[in-house]
């Protein structure tokens, strides 16, 4: 069991609950972010909800008293936070106690990371990959790579992004916002591959993040597109690739053929409007390849979609970068559901190059299932 387990695998039986000194919520994700303090330590938490994988992850921010030479393990087996020993402590003789006027909690753009500060300095980090190995987070008090925290040095990357969150978070106390700007610059690219739009859907519940769902009928084709997806990053995607910055932000699209009714329409519209928010309802991210339950249509076979970049007969959107990152439209393709165990069992690509050998049958929800040999 890794250190971080158990450290909280009986965190309800510690003696004595500490204070509670800030909690924020995340403005994207079930998250809670929590700084707690007693007579001896100050710690800081992300919690995420119980209906989440999240979890929970931690990060020591400073000892209040003198720090032991040794490491706490009786605590830890009682779920009490232990103080940082003294070898990996900037203050072994400890420090005063934080004050929670003092505090403020900055969330990374993804929002399934954040920031600690005191009197407007970073104290401490809890990132994405927090709960990795025996890794918390990043202290500005502490030295070296501590035993629940790393030293939080001036040349650490999280610092400019904590800076660049700032500004993001800020951008949307201002007039214009950035769905304000955005809006409209999505709708004109997508309007100049797909026409125009003939129903324009607000999907967002009144609720922020604000984001909309394009939809253009044709005689051939129905075409709908999220607009707005993309102003937030998705999370946890830096802990699956290397390049985050090229598949972190998405619009979702889908095209079926056409001759459904307004109703059945308005349908997939309500569909596609609960699937946007998946990444970070649920802290995870879409990727090209990955499948979603779409079961829509009773009389089909059609279960699921894949998600595909890129299929030589897809409309070609090239939409501008946001904020230094690719902005990606993922198309759901419908699948069966032997289709989707195929590429459980097999992988996506076999899938999606049998897809892109159909041409436009992709869009017909009764065409015939692919047979894979």
């Amino acid at each position: 069991m890794s250190l971080l387990k158990k450290l909280f695998s009986s965190r309800k039986e510690k003696r004595q609950e500490p204070e509670v000194l800030a909690e924020f919520r995340s403005p994207s994700c079930p998250i809670t972010a929590i700084v707690e303090q007693d007579e001896r330590v100050a710690y800081f938490y992300l919690w995420g909800d119980k209906d989440t994988n999240f979890g929970i992850k931690s990060c020591w921010i400073r000892n209040l008293a003198a720090a032991p030479a040794n490491l706490e393990t009786n605590l830890i087996k009682k779920g009490i936070p232990p103080m940082l020993t003294s070898s990996f402590c900037r203050f072994p003789t400890g420090q005063p106690p934080l004050k929670s006027e003092d505090l403020e909690i900055v969330w990374l753009e993804e929002g399934d990371s954040a920031a600690l500060l005191a009197k407007e300095e970073i104290i401490a980090i809890i990132p994405s990959w927090s709960g990795s190995g025996d890794f918390f987070g990043y202290a500005r008090d502490s030295k070296d790579h501590g035993e629940f925290c790393w030293e939080l040095t001036e040349s650490n990357i999280l610092i400019d992004r904590v800076k660049s969150a700032q500004e993001y978070w800020a951008l949307w106390d201002s007039e214009p916002n950035p769905f304000q700007i955005k809006q409209p610059e999505l709708l004109k690219s997508y309007e100049e591959v797909l026409g125009k739009s003939n129903k324009y859907y607000a999907i967002d519940g009144n609720e922020w993040p604000p984001k909309g769902l394009f939809l253009k009928t044709g005689d051939f084709n129905d075409v709908f597109v999220t607009v707005g997806l993309s102003l937030l990053p998705m999370p946890v995607v830096e802990m699956y690739s290397e390049n985050p910055n090229q598949i972190n932000r998405i619009e979702l699209g889908l095209i079926l053929k056409s001759g459904l009714m307004q109703s059945e329409l308005d349908k997939i519209g309500n569909w596609i409007s609960g699937q946007a928010d998946i990444p970070w309802k649920r802290i995870t991210w879409m990727g090209n390849g990955h499948t979603i339950t779409f079961k829509e249509f009773k009389n089909t076979k059609i279960t699921s979609v894949i998600l595909v970049r890129d299929l030589n007969v897809l409309p070609k959107l090239e939409l501008n970068d946001y904020r230094g990152s690719s902005v990606n439209v993922l198309w759901m393709i419908p699948i069966t559901e032997n289709e989707r165990n195929h590429v459980i069992e097999n992988g996506s690509e076999p899938l999606i190059e049998k897809l892109n050998n159909i041409g436009s049958e992709v869009f017909n929800i009764y065409r015939p299932e692919i047979i894979f040999n």
